[in-house]
């Protein structure tokens, strides 16, 4: 491919410095913004290309040497070259550039809130499974190729115990001559292990993924049974002319870890959706809670409510608190949260915003919190949002260009924008969670 100087701009939200050659615009990973580098161009389109930096010929003050030695292959992290203030200035530049146009969105923004903690701070690892250089890995994929394994068992993210349980299990592995999944034969046993670490009460579940059932299987309870407070295996079983089957059994405890938030117990299963920043996470819901104190909202609503961290905090506020899921899994683990916590003022609702008409919601409205996936808002629940027109919502976002185009949506509808505040659960990655209060004006 063609190698070009280039010298870049800025950043843009998927993690790429912006580079330009008059009106044609080069997205380029690996550089940081005000750098000129060789790069090597990897895709090209009529009004755009994407490339790659090869070598780094003027360094921006902000790089610095990346702590994980597989940093340059592997697709865990983005910024680990870029020192983590400037990581923290970068983003919140993105979500100003994302939020422009946004009405009254500049004098509500606040500073983005950094990470307690850059290292160590991920309580869900999948590590995958692999052959490289003739011998078994296990690590994570390498970045922009699904099919090749970077081994990572001193990744930087996960626990030092997390570390040390991959180090263990892929030398098993390799003295036992267990057979791992091969991407490009598509052959293989071993496919992904799974680590779920309670950041608060210190319990870890492990979770085996393999290709068949297997004789083999039995064999790793001796090596991770004492690593952990629950083991899990899930056997993908394919069988011809129809769809792939999952077969869980538990090896070891209940298949569930509780984690604490706030005070709040939770139980995690195998497949249930968790803040990955455990310590982030509590800190956003308080500040979703100050937010809220001083209303006392009679009656709550929490959206895409997944098992319910949210309904429950504001259990703590609201005299009635109404939680709307898609997911009956998700719903499940919801109520036995609940159960767990002693609450009996959630009332728990598994259907599909887009498809519940306002009557579905409390009337009058006090307080509606929403936390769609990466999407955001489909229009048909915007419109329902605007139906039931709450006297306070609150929007938590993953996305910040889909957030710009649902609160616009909004602003339309008769929303004010009060307060935006940015949170950092992702350091070393381009993704920022935002939070932003609305009142009907």
């Amino acid at each position: 491919m063609t190698q070009q100087e280039l010298t870049t701009e800025k950043m843009a939200f998927e993690g790429r410095a912006i580079a330009r050659q008059g009106r044609f615009v080069i997205f380029v990973e690996g550089a940081l913004p005000g750098e000129r580098v060789l790069a090597e161009l990897t895709r090209r389109k009529r009004r755009h290309a994407f490339a790659r930096t090869v070598e780094v010929l003027d360094a921006s003050p902000h790089r610095v040497p990346a702590p994980c030695p597989v940093f340059d292959e592997c697709g865990g992290c983005a910024f680990q070259q870029m020192n983590y203030a400037a990581q923290i200035e970068m983003k919140q530049s993105v979500l100003v550039e994302s939020l422009h146009g946004v009405p009254g969105i500049g004098e509500a923004l606040q500073p983005l809130l950094p990470s307690e903690s850059i290292f160590h701070f991920r309580n869900k690892m999948v590590f995958a499974f692999g052959m490289r250089e003739g011998q078994p890995v296990l690590g994570l994929h390498r970045r922009g190729d699904w099919q090749t394994i970077v081994p990572s068992d001193t990744c930087i993210l996960e626990s030092p115990e997390a570390a040390a349980i991959v180090r263990d299990t892929i030398a098993f592995v390799r003295q036992r001559g267990i057979p791992v999944w091969d991407d490009h034969t598509r052959s293989g046993l071993l496919r992904h292990l799974v680590v779920r670490e309670a950041k608060r009460t210190g319990q870890r579940m492990l979770h085996l993924h393999v290709a068949a059932e297997d004789p083999a299987i039995q064999d790793f309870v001796p090596i991770l049974e004492g690593r952990c407070d629950t083991l899990l295996v899930s056997a993908h079983l394919s069988v011809p002319e129809a769809a792939p089957t999952e077969c869980t059994r538990i090896l070891k405890g209940s298949g569930f870890i509780r984690e604490q938030l706030n005070g709040f117990s939770f139980e995690i299963g195998p497949s249930t959706f968790f803040q990955t920043n455990t310590l982030q996470a509590e800190r956003m819901f308080s500040i979703l809670i100050e937010w809220i104190r001083d209303m006392n909202p009679a009656a709550a609503v929490d959206l895409y409510a997944g098992t319910g961290p949210i309904a429950i905090h504001l259990s703590a506020v609201a005299k009635q608190v109404f939680a709307i899921e898609s997911n009956p899994e998700s719903v499940a683990m919801a109520r036995r949260n609940f159960e767990l916590n002693g609450l009996r003022n959630i009332t728990v609702l598994c259907a599909e915003v887009e498809k519940t008409g306002a009557a579905a919601f409390p009337s009058p409205c006090d307080l509606l919190v929403v936390d769609p996936p990466r999407p955001g808002l489909h229009k048909k629940a915007v419109d329902v949002l605007l139906a039931v027109a709450p006297k306070t919502l609150v929007y938590i976002s993953c996305n910040p260009a889909t957030l710009a185009r649902d609160l616009k949506l909004l602003c339309d509808g008769g929303y004010g924008i009060e307060r935006v505040q940015p949170v950092d659960l992702f350091p070393h990655a381009f993704h920022i969670e935002t939070m932003v209060l609305l009142r009907k004006q």
